[in-house]
Parts: structure tokens; sequence; C-alpha cells
């Protein structure tokens, strides 16, 4: 038996007004459901990042609803939406989103500072995440020293650090060469063995097509 944990029903993501007016998301409805390896594809102003903003509710809908675990977060308050950020998803961005003067543990770190979990149990949970993603000869190296294949790794770290059920990776191959892309795609599928939820957004249609579906963006609109 299925069980949708992310649902898009009707959502609307329209910019500006008047003659300025841009419809960057037009009426999409979809379900994801548990542990599925899904990816969104598109050309560059197909929607797609704008639909990623919405399921990962960084941003709210102009109109209709967005459900995360079968809770409606798009009436939620900003406050109630950072706490399903927090404990519900984990993103991974192509630009790494690293705190440059952070060291590598630092940085994967974050997530566990937000919740207020203890020095020692951060340090413990981090050391063992960056570990296994082959990384704890790294931990207090800063992103700067290190190459774009081990940055994203630590961003896929910190992105785990608080066990969340949905990873959120926008174009998380973008910057890197074949060879670590390929690394870190493994990365996601292996996730996704474990039981999580990928959605990965992408303009590789090679890319999309190692995923179990594919949802295809254009103009707005899923096609």
């Amino acid at each position: 038996m299925t069980e949708a944990l992310i649902e898009l029903a009707h959502v609307w993501k329209i910019f500006g007004e008047g003659e300025a007016e841009t419809v960057a998301v037009r009426d999409v409805s979809l379900t994801i459901e548990k542990g599925e390896f899904v990816a969104i594809i598109g050309t560059s102003g197909s929607g797609k990042s704008t639909l990623m903003n919405q399921i990962g509710i960084l941003d709210t809908p102009t109109r209709g609803d967005v459900f995360i675990n079968h809770h409606k977060v798009s009436d939620m308050s900003e406050n109630e939406r950072a706490r399903v950020r927090r404990v519900e998803l984990g993103f991974v961005f192509q630009q790494f989103n690293l705190i440059p003067t952070f060291t590598v543990l630092e940085n994967v770190e974050i997530p566990m500072v937000l919740k207020e979990v203890e020095m020692d149990e951060r340090r413990e949970k981090a050391s063992l995440i960056l570990d296994s993603l082959e990384l704890r000869h790294r931990l207090n190296y800063y992103p700067g020293q290190l190459s774009g294949g081990q940055q994203q790794r630590v961003a896929i770290a910190r992105a785990l650090v608080n066990d969340p059920g949905i990873i959120l990776a926008d174009e998380p191959t973008g910057n890197l060469d074949t060879k670590s892309g390929a690394m870190v795609f493994d990365i996601l599928n292996s996730l996704r063995d474990q039981g999580k939820t990928i959605v990965l957004i992408t303009h590789d249609p090679n890319l999309a097509g190692k995923t179990e579906r594919t949802i295809r963006m254009q103009d707005g609109e899923v096609v």
C-alpha cells in the first residue's frame, strides 16, 4: 500500500501584477509517494525550481494547497513552516550553500544547532555522517579547501543530519564533473534504498532517466 508523502492540489505561483504578471507555476496537482525517487525535469524557466520551492515550503503558493506528510503546510504560520522544514525536509543545492568561514564539521552541525541539540551529540552525529560519506579526514577543513564533489557531499551530510524523510535536491550535480556527479547520484540512490523520499530537480534527461519517475515541466505546467 502506497502512502502520499507530498501532495500539491491546484497550485499556482504568480509573480508581479498587471502587465508585469508572470505565471511561474500553473494549476499543478501531483502526488509523490513515500520512498519514491522522482525527478522534476524542465528547461530553464519551465517552473521546476519554483515548484521545488512550493514542495520545500520555501515559498507560499498564490493559490492552491501543499501537503507534507498529511499536514496542510500552505496555511501554516512561518514558525510552523520552519519547524516542518527542520524536521521533515533536507535540502541539497547546486551552489552547495556552505558557510565559508565554518569548518566541514561546523557546517554539518548547523541544522542541529537550530534544533538545540547538545554540542557533544552534534559532534558525534556530524562525524558519523561525514565518515559514511568518506569525509572523516576533512572534518576541520574549510569549504574552500575542498573539491566541488567533496563540498556537495558535505551539503548532503548537512541535509541528512536531522534524519528527514524527504530530500530535495536542486540540480545537485550541476557544478560537478562527471565522476563527482555520478558519486552524488549514487549517494541519493542509496538514500532512497534506505527509505528516504528523493525529489531531484534537473534539466538533464539522462539523470532524470535513472530515477523511478519523471515529472516534466513546461511553461509552468506539468506536461
